[in-house]
Parts: structure tokens; sequence; C-alpha cells
């Protein structure tokens, strides 16, 4: 009802201004520059129709007229190629012709005033034919030289486009595109340099003119080119830079449109184009190069584009050419200040404001009624301006129409506005809305009014007019009150008069708590390619709905958009893989339908510093020393804290070396050493606390004089690799090192004992290492060292010797004595007596103790050092519960001496190690189903499992619980039930042996939330248990679906199948099985499981279970006709008569009986035993005898799934845990188990038959 009010009242408003009367105001009009249309030419082309719009309100409706040309324009004297649109002053041209083309323009008239439109020119759009018709022309062009093809493109309006495109003499055409070829924007095709490869071979260069707005092209100035070869090479045909096409010196762009310098230059090499603006560098986000640098683009020209642009062309042949073009900027007039369209009420002054720019600076006229202001009326009370007109004292007769018009000679800007003189009562034609804000903020209630004269406003609350402090009424009404608060809250009534009358409307203020942010982001430093973090969180009014927000530099993230930007639940944003463009301002806003917080932080994400520029060559050469100079350029928000300097010599041209690493930071030159006989260039690397930077360029290089060398060989060593020789080594030195030519090495050695002499070898090959002295003692010591000599001499510092040893030999005695004492499962006492100095026949390192198992064999020994002054160790690496061995030797540093005597133990059982795995699967919301691997090591006999669990919060544990431990070690899963609901739980394993519990293993698992769901439809399986007292027991195994929603446990309903009502067992809360006990024996059962969550239930299907006792199974009863014995007695007596028959049919053909051995026999086959053959001989099932089906404790029936196929574990399904597959003989019902027995009474006559045969000589095929 409320809503039906507001729309009434809407509507009634929206009436009664619709009526109030006013002058004409366009609303849509002509453009400002022109209008183009298209007048078919050919039978293939189409005339496309235009419109020139013009439309305006006002009450009454206006009326249209046009002028065109200056001149009164009568459409309706066009026949049916011009109408004009009904209701409005729009012209459509259906059938454009040539004499459309002119100036027009609208005006709009009804009782109160004229509103004049843009005047725009229509002109008719044309593409005319290329002025030349000439044949095919060709031209020569010497190769390396500049070169132009010029073209006459044809008039057209608008200005035609102009291109070169290549021709193919078939008609193919394919575009240029190479930095040696600039258009011009006179068609003008240039060649900087012309090679062999822009020669015409089956195609001509051809000029091209397209018109956009036709879409048509045309093409002429076809143009073969011979390009005439030099003779010379290439390195010698080089031309210096020569100008060829410049954009004129003084060029004009026009405010927002596209202006393009250019500057071809041609030459041999490609000249390179370098533009900059009054001497310095371009701003790269105002212009872009075009044309492979030739030519530079201002997309939208503005005045701070004015300005001298240079552009300097070089290739390193004579001199770089340069050349200048002063740019200006023109503009068309542009408002500055707008007139507005005024409502006043009598006895008012009223003023229209035009204020326009331009360059040149426009012109202001102004318009009245569709006139120029000095052909309207005189009006006493009508002061005209520059810029603005003033009225005063207005009447009703002063309505009318008024236009400002700002032209200068690029173009014009013209409003055409009107005053409206009212005279009516107050009318609130927008009432104050039931508004809700919150407090300490700003609240506005609108109160629009109109009326003339306009009304006076006031608000009242409680009969109080709210004036002065934190109340302000606006012009339009509304009143504003500063910071809210609760008290603000209630009733408010807007009042309006003037002297015509008087309205009120009534609104009504809610004030609720503002939003606040409680936890703020901070700033943040971060290296680039880390993760940032910024936390926020806020509270608002409990009614209101709140959303947080991130913005980045005040704009909001997308992040579909940014995946690298991600908000998380507790509306904290992570920013991944930082790079530079991520550092800025970070805000997170929290927003309700009634107000926003925000707050903000910075995020300055570091990265290594740009690399260095070096000074002018980049280093000062001396003799012996470089001077290096660089600046920094940059160090990417994290101080550059050193430097690095490397340098590369000609030895080593593909890598760099360290000259100086921890140059300060605040250093800009540093001298490094320099070696003799080099050439050297350096590069500097800037360091700050995220890295190094890219290395700056290469340095100049410098160059060195020969010398002595400077130093020795390093890490000189003597080591022999066999008995009787030494081997010298040491690091080569880099030719860096080497300071002049004929560098080489002199090794000398001398034997450790009185009155041996110095030998020496000379090495020229400075990249050896190495050298060998063969025919030496065994493991003696020697004096040695390595002298650097190059042809300046030997080095100038002494060579370091060095103590080395000739080879070593294998120990020749084993350890004796060699005794054990077990200490524990993994432990035991070794002890042995020690080896002599002289037996180990070089350096001696130790003892080795080699172990392993029967099981791992030898192969897989283990071995345990054991320093040389031992001569006992306490080892604990031997494998419990099994047969350990263990041997010993001595060893040197190149061979093991050989091994004591071999000894075994055995060790005692030991504790298991962890289990292989543990998984935790919740069923329903109180428990867990636990599966686990057993362990890798079992270090005896397993005895079974201990589990326990604690629960888990936060980072705090509770207290640990056991479950009742399980004492089948084979049992690989159990449930855990009686947990707690939504509960995280640690649970732990631990494989037990007589020895003891075994090392840990937990996992932790959530139990599910206590939600109001009905457990999945459960499954089970059903096998029969041994019988107590003559009742049979059935096994039923619940199979939860651990993917599903199983339930926590579960019950076992039961009834003999035919019985109304269910027995129904205790519910199963530990295990994953129930013994249903008692049941009578030969009776099927129907069974299903129940699966429970707290109160909720859900039943599987029925299955149908058959008992038995252990005694013989009791089958059905059953009739004469489907005994077995009675069906296996007609199948002897009609084998019995088949047989006589037989042997009748044999005696009346053959005359007698048919010896079949005989025969065989006869045919040389003599091989059958006297009992006849094998196959009617032998039981049928290979040797073994039938047990009765009756007394087979496998027969037994089970349900369809085997116990191996345990929750879907393995591929045992269908089989029986003796490895027999259930389908044969353990899941069939009654009727099939019936079928058995009458196949087995069959198979026994069967073998009657067979015994048949074998009475008869063999030779019959028997029959079933």
């Amino acid at each position: 009802m409320r809503f039906l009010e507001s729309l009434v009242f809407t509507l009634c408003i929206t009436h009664s201004l619709a009526l109030i009367q006013s002058p004409p105001r366009m609303v849509k009009q002509p453009p400002t520059d022109e209008i183009l249309f298209q007048v078919a030419i050919n039978q293939n082309e189409n005339d496309k129709p235009f419109i020139i719009e013009c439309e305006a309100e006002g009450e009454p409706a206006p009326r249209y007229r046009w002028i065109k040309n200056g001149k009164p324009f009568e459409w309706q004297t066009y026949d049916d190629r011009i109408s004009q649109q009904p209701g409005r002053g729009t012209l459509v041209i259906t059938i454009p012709r040539e004499e459309d083309i002119g100036q027009y323009q609208c005006f709009a008239t009804n009782e109160w005033g004229t509103a004049t439109s843009n005047s725009v020119f229509v002109r008719k759009a044309e593409l005319n034919s290329f002025k030349s018709d000439e044949e095919e022309e060709t031209l020569d062009a010497n190769e390396g030289e500049p070169f132009k093809l010029k073209c006459q493109p044809p008039d057209g309006w608008p200005k035609p486009e102009v291109h070169w495109l290549i021709q193919s003499e078939e008609g193919g055409i394919k575009s240029i595109n190479s930095s040696r070829i600039t258009l011009d924007p006179e068609g003008t095709l240039w060649f900087s340099n012309v090679t062999r490869d822009d020669a015409s071979q089956d195609a001509s260069y051809a000029c091209s003119a397209t018109s956009r707005f036709r879409n048509e092209y045309k093409i002429g100035n076809r143009v073969k080119l011979n390009v005439v070869a030099t003779g010379t090479s290439a390195a010698q045909n080089r031309h210096e830079p020569v100008q060829q096409y410049v954009t004129r010196k003084n060029e004009v762009a026009y405010l927002g449109r596209k202006v393009e310098l250019f500057c071809i230059f041609g030459g041999t090499p490609l000249p390179q184009i370098r533009w900059t603006k009054r001497g310095g560098p371009l701003q790269h986000e105002r212009v872009t190069q075009n044309n492979y640098g030739k030519s530079l683009v201002i997309k939208h020209a503005n005045f701070e584009d004015e300005g001298d642009y240079s552009c300097e062309a070089s290739n390193g042949v004579g001199s770089a050419k340069s050349y200048s073009i002063k740019l200006s900027v023109l503009a068309a007039p542009y408002f500055t200040k707008e007139p507005q369209t005024v409502s006043a009420a009598e006895d008012e002054t009223i003023e229209f404001n035009c204020e326009a720019k331009g360059v040149p600076e426009p012109q202001i006229k102004w318009v009245y009624n569709g006139m120029p202001i000095e052909q309207a009326p005189v009006n006493s009370r009508r002061r005209i301006l520059q810029n603005k007109i003033i009225i005063e004292r207005l009447v009703k007769g002063d309505t009318g129409n008024y236009g400002c018009n700002a032209t200068n000679s690029i173009g014009y800007v013209y409003k055409d506005v009107y005053v409206n003189v009212l005279a009516l009562a107050p009318e609130i034609t927008e009432a104050p809305n039931n508004i809700s804000v919150v407090n300490d903020k700003d609240a506005t209630l609108t109160c629009r009014v109109f009326g003339a004269p306009k009304p006076l406003v006031k608000w009242i609350r409680g009969g109080t007019e709210l004036t002065g402090g934190r109340y302000k009424i606006k012009p339009n009404g509304d009143l504003t009150i500063s910071k809210v608060n609760f008290l603000d809250a209630g009733d408010y009534i807007c009042h309006a008069t003037n002297k015509f009358g008087k309205d009120e409307k009534y609104g009504s203020l809610t004030v609720k708590e503002r939003t606040r942010i409680t936890d703020a982001p901070e700033d943040y430093e971060v290296a680039a390619g880390m993760t940032a973090t910024f936390r926020c969180n806020a509270v608002s009014d409990p009614s209101l709905k709140m959303v947080i927000n991130w913005l980045n530099n005040n704009q909001q993230i997308d992040f579909e958009a940014e995946p690298r930007f991600v908000i998380s639940t507790d509306y904290s944003l992570t920013i991944t893989k930082t790079n530079e463009l991520d550092s800025g301002t970070y805000t997170c806003v929290a927003v309700t339908d009634l107000d926003s917080e925000s707050a903000s932080a910075t995020l300055t994400v570091q990265d290594v510093p740009n690399p260095p520029r070096l000074k002018g060559n980049g280093a000062r050469c001396s003799e012996l020393e470089a001077s290096v100079s660089w600046e920094p350029r940059g160090d990417n928000r994290a101080p550059i804290v050193r430097y690095t300097i490397q340098y590369n010599t000609s030895f080593t041209p593909d890598s760099w070396d360290i000259a100086a690493e921890k140059v300060p930071a605040t250093e800009s030159t540093y001298s490094v050493p320099l070696s003799p006989w080099s050439n050297y260039t350096f590069r500097v690397i800037a360091w700050n606390k995220i890295g190094q930077s890219l290395p700056s360029p290469h340095s100049s290089v410098c160059t060195t004089q020969p010398a002595v060398p400077a130093k020795n060989p390093d890490n000189v060593e003597g080591k022999g690799d066999q008995p009787d020789n030494l081997v010298i080594s040491w690091t080569q030195m880099p030719e860096i090192d080497h300071n002049a030519p004929r560098f080489q090495y002199r090794v000398m050695w001398l034997r450790d004992i009185p009155g041996e002499q110095w030998q020496s070898r000379d090495i020229s090959d400075w990249t050896v290492g190495r050298i060998v002295v063969p025919n030496q003692p065994t493991y003696q010591p020697y004096k040695i060292k390595v002298v650097a000599i190059n042809e300046k001499g030997q080095a100038n510092v002494a060579a370091q010797e060095v103590r080395g040893y000739s080879g070593e030999d294998s120990p020749i005695q084993a350890p004796r004595d060699f005794n054990v004492t077990v200490i524990d499962s993994t432990s035991a006492l070794l002890s042995w007596e020690q080896v002599t100095d002289e037996s180990v026949r070089g350096e001696f390192k130790g003892y080795k103790i080699q172990t392993w198992t029967d099981k791992e064999g030898i192969e897989n020994m283990r071995e345990i050092h054991v320093a040389k002054d031992n001569s006992r160790a306490l080892i604990n690496k031997f494998i419990p519960y099994s047969k350990n061995f263990v041997r010993i030797m001595a060893y040197n540093g190149r061979f093991n001496g050989p091994p004591s005597e071999t000894l075994s133990f055995n060790t005692p059982e030991g504790t298991p190690g962890s289990v292989a795995s543990l998984e935790a699967h919740p069923l329903g919301s109180s428990a867990f189903l636990l599966k686990w691997q057993k362990p890798l090591q079992t270090n005896g006999v397993l005895t079974g499992y201990r589990i326990y669990y604690q629960p888990v919060t936060g980072t705090k544990v509770g207290p640990l619980v056991e479950r009742k431990p399980i004492t089948e070690p084979k049992q690989l899963h159990a449930k855990l039930a009686g947990l707690d609901s939504n509960t995280k739980y640690r649970i732990h394993i631990k494989a037990t042996t007589r020895a003891g519990e075994g090392n840990g293993f937990f996992v932790e698992a959530n139990t599910l939330p206590a939600i109001a769901k009905l457990p999945d439809t459960p499954q089970f399986r059903w096998k029969n248990e041994a019988s107590d007292n003559g009742l049979s027991n059935i096994r039923v195994v619940w199979l939860p679906n651990v993917e599903g929603h199983p339930g926590s446990h579960f019950t076992v309903k039961y009834r003999i199948r035919g019985e109304p009502m269910f027995e129904e067992t205790d519910p199963q809360l530990e295990e994953d099985y129930i013994i249903v006990r008692g049941l009578k024996p030969g009776e099927t059962y129907e069974m299903q499981v129940v699966a429970v969550d707290g109160d909720h239930i859900s039943e599987s299907k029925i299955q149908e279970v058959e008992t038995y006792s252990d005694g013989p199974i009791i089958q059905p009863r059953e009739t004469v006709a489907t005994a077995g014995w009675f069906i296996g007695m007609m199948l002897a007596i009609a084998v019995l008569l088949l047989v006589l028959i037989i042997v009748c049919i044999v005696k009346r053909n053959r005359g007698g009986k048919y010896a079949v051995h005989e025969r065989e026999v006869a045919h040389g086959r003599s091989d059958y035993p006297e009992e006849g053959f094998h196959e009617y001989s032998q039981p049928l099932d290979g040797g073994k005898g039938r047990g009765s089906l009756s007394s087979d404790a496998k027969g037994m029936a089970e349900s369809d799934t085997d116990s191996m196929a345990e929750y879907g574990e393995g591929d045992a399904e269908g089989m029986n845990e003796d490895g027999s597959f259930i389908g044969q003989y353990g899941r069939k019902k009654a009727q099939q188990r019936l079928l058995q027995i009458q196949q087995e009474e069959a198979a026994a006559a069967a073998a009657a038959a067979a015994a048949a045969n074998k009475q008869y000589g063999g030779g019959f095929a028997t029959v079933v």
C-alpha cells in the first residue's frame, strides 16, 4: 500500500511538471564538422543514405525548420528522397545526390522561443582515378645508393590514404615492410639504400589510393625496378647520410589530434635516427616512434607537445646529419564555462555566462531565438557583456532562447540554452526519505522544491526549526546534519513557502553504529619474488552486512585477473611472487550499505640494483694497476651496500674473475692490481641486501708488459699410487699468472734421508699438473717443491718445500684373538689384538669392522670404522633377532688388510620399527576407521599393536588415551570409537613383540561435525563361524564407505525368512564386525546392517544367509524325481543299455567281438597297460579321491565378499581364505548345492561306465 501511494505521488509530480511550458531545448543535433555521403556511380556500387539529426524538447511541442547555405530549405520539394522523422526535425536522405552538398542548420520553435542547432557541412565522399594511366615504367637504381619512387595519387574526399605494394604478374599483392623503405605522407616511397633484393623479378612496385569511407581502393603508377650492381664489396660500398624527406620546419598540430613528424635519411649502412626535444630526451609516455624510428608520433597533441624537435641521422660514414622542426599546437574553441538553462520567477535577476578558449583566441557571439543578438528586440533590462548576459527584474515576456557561439579560424563551439520565467506555488518534487546513517558521519535529508518565485525551505523537528550549528540547509533545499549522534534519530519535516502557497513533507532518520577498522594493515618490505601479507579486520553495526575489499593505489584489485593476489577467509591479502610493480599503497576498505572505513599500508618490493654505468672508458691503466670508475643507476628500493669488480682477460675470454670483492658503497673509483703480459677488461656489479645486479658493460682494454712469475704453483703434494712410485701433483697455474711467454714448471724432489741429492724435471706444458717418478721404495718420505719459470726467469718468490710419500702396499697381518660379547638385540662388544705398524705398509688409517646377516648375505655387508689405537669397540649396528656375522681388518690409505676369522652370533628379539603407514578415515562424527601396514623392520615376532589417541587444540595436545590392544598381528585395521565430534585427534600406533613396544607412528585427523544427515546405505559381508552347542554363528562384517558418510557404528537385524519380526543385536561401537550367535542350523535367515550416526540411521539391503552346524549339511527335502541317487541310478542304467546295443551292433556287422587291443598291437602300438586305456582306468579327479560334500568343512556357505577383499584392498575379490574361488563351492544358494550333488552323482555314474568299458575291453565313449 505504501509503495502504491509513493507511485501515485510520483506520477502526479511528473504530470504537473510536464504541464509547465518552456522554450525548446536541443537534445539531438548535427556534429560541428561535417557529414559524408556516397552517391552510387557504377552498377556494383550502392548509395549510402544519411541523416542530419535535429530533436528538441519543449512545451508546447516545437516546430522545425531548416536552412541550407543560409537560405530556407524546403525539404518537401525533393519528392521522396528526403523526409523528416515524425515528431522530430531529423532529416533522412535515402537517395543522396550531388545537389545535397551544402551547409545545414536546424531551428526548433514554439511560442516561447527558438532553439538553434549546430551548423554542419554535408559533403560528398569520392575517390577519383589516378591522373596518369601510363604503361608500366622501368627505372634503374644503383646498389647501395638512396632512391625514391614517386606517386601521383588521385583526388578525393576525404583525402585518400596512399600505400605502395608489390604486385606480381599474376595479380597477387604483397605489402612492403623493410627498415630501409619508408613511405612519406605525400605518397613517395623512399629507399634509404638499394639492395639487390629490391629488384623487380616477376613483380612490380605499385602505388594505391584508398578511401575508407567508400571502402574502395585504386592502383596506379606501376614501376619495375632494375638494381645496377656496383661491382664493389659491401664493405667498400658505403655512403654517408643524405636527407630524403623531412616534415616542414614549422609544423602545426591540432589539439587532441594525431600528428606525425618525419625525418627520412638515406645512406649505407642504414642511418640510425635519434630524436630529441629541446636538446633533451623525449617523454616516452607522450610520443612513440614509427617507421623504424624515422617518424615521431603524438597520438593526442596538447600544448605540452609544442617546442623544437630534432632528429640526428648517423651511420658511421662521414658526419652525422641533423634537422629541426618547430611544432605549434592550434585548437578549435572549447568552453571553459558553459551557459546553463535557467528557470526563474518574475522580478528575479538571472545571468548567462559563457567563456571559451582556443588557439587563435576565439570570439564570442550571442544568439537570441535563432538570430544574432544585435537583431533582437531592445530590452532595457538586459545587459550584454563580452562573456555574459544579465537580465534584471524578469517578466514573463523575457522567456526565450539564448545561444553562445565561440569561433576562431579552426572551428567553432555552440550551445543553446533558455530562460523560462515562471509563477508557481511551491511543490516538493523529491520528498525526504526514511534514511539510515552511522554515527559520527554527516547525514543529508533530501527535499527538492519547485516553485516560482523560488520557495523558502525550512526544516522542523519536534516543533522546532533547525538552524545553525550542525544543521545546514543547502540551496537546493536538502538538510545536512554534521557528525550525527544517536540522539538525532527521529522524524523531520520539510516546509516550503512562497507568495503563491506552501507545501510540506515528512521523513525519518535512523542512526546506527559506524564501521571501525580493528586490525589495520602495516607497512611491509619484501624481497622481489617473496610473499607479502597484509592483515585487516573490522567491526560494524550488527544489523548491517559488512564486506572487506582491497585496493591497490586506489584501484580495486581484480583477483580473477591477478591470480598472484589472494584474499583469505580472515580478509588478509597475500601477494605471491612479488615484483617491483607491486610496490605501492594497499588499502583495506570495510564497506556496509551505509558507510565505509579504510586503512592503508605501503608495500615496498625491493629488488637487486640496476647495473652500474662505467664512466668514460671505464678504466685508466698504468703499468701494474688499473683505476675503474662507475656510477650507480638505481637501487630498486634497497640501498646498495657494496660493489664487486670483475675482470676478464684474453686468456679466458668467456669467464669473469673477481678483482675486488667488497668495494664500499660510497666508492665510485677503485684501483685493482694487474698481472704482467695480459689484456684486461673490467665490469662492475652492485649489491644490496636482496642480491647482485646484472653486470655493467665492460670497460676498454688494459695491456701490461711481460715479467718473471710472481708466484709458484699451489697445492703441491707427493703421494704414490703404486707401491713402487712417487706421484707429484700441483695446481696448474692459469695463463694470467704466467707473466711472459715460454712458461714451464721445474719439479724437484729429494728422498728425506742424509746424503741424498735433489733431482728435477722440467715440464713445458702448463696444463700438466702431475708427474710420476718410478722405481721408488714403498712408503718412504720425500721433500718436494715445484718452481714456476718463464722466458724472463724463475719466480721472484722461493718455492715452498712439502713432505710426501711414495706409494702404499697391502697390509699383511690380520687382527688376531677376535672375540664377540653380545650386549642386547643390536649391540655387541668386540675385542682383538692390534696389528704392528710395519705390517700395514702404508699410512695406518685404522680398522674396518664388517657385519651382515644370513638374510642379507655378505654382498650387503655394513662397515664400521674404528681408530687405529683401539683394540675393542662397542658396536650397535647389528640386526635384532637374526644370525649376525662379523669380521675385522686393518687398512691403510689405499688397501684393506687380510680379514680376521668370521664370527657368527644370534641377537635376541628387539622392539619393532614403526609401521610403514597409517590412515585415519572418519566414520560419522565420533569414530575413525584406522588402516596401517606392518613395520618393515619387525625385529622379532609381532604380537600385535597398541593404539593411543589424544585430542589436539591449536598447538596443545590433550592426555594420551589407549584403545583396547590388538593381539592379532595379522590384523591391519581397527575402529577407534567414542570420540567427540568436529575435533582434531593425534592417533599413535606401535607394533609390539615380546621385547616390548616399537617406535611410534602418528597422524592427525578431524572427526566430522555432528550434522543432521543420514548415513550412506551400508554394505556388509558375512560368513559362517564355528557353531556353539549345535547352534550356528554368523560373522557379519560392516564395510563402511570411507569416501562418503558411513556413520559411526552399526547393529545387525535378522530373522528367519518368512517371519514378520526382526531381532537386533546390541550396537557395536568398537569393532567393524558382529558375531550373531545362537542361530538355528539349516535355516535361511534375512539379515541387514543398520548404520548409525547420532540419531540418524540407514539400513542396508537384505541378504539371505544359510546357516549350518559343524556336522553334515542337512539338505532340504527332496522328491524321488529330484533325488540324486535316483538320477544316478537312471544314468547308470542308460549307460549299460547303450553298451549292450553297441555290442550287438558290432557282433552283427563283424561277426563277433572286435578285439581292439589285438588290432592296436598288430599296428605296432603296444604301450597300453594291461588294465586298459588311461582315460578310463584312472579316477576322473586325477587320482585324488573326491570327498563327500556334506562332510567337507570348506563347503560352508559364505557371503559374496571374501575376507581377503576386506574394504576393497588387494585383488582377492571372489576368493576364499584358502585361495579357492568362492563362487565354485561357497557362494551358491540351496538349489545350486543340490545341482552340485547331482553332478557328483552323475560323475559317479560315469565312473561306473568306465568300469564297464574296462570289463568289455575298452574303446567305448562314456555318455552322461
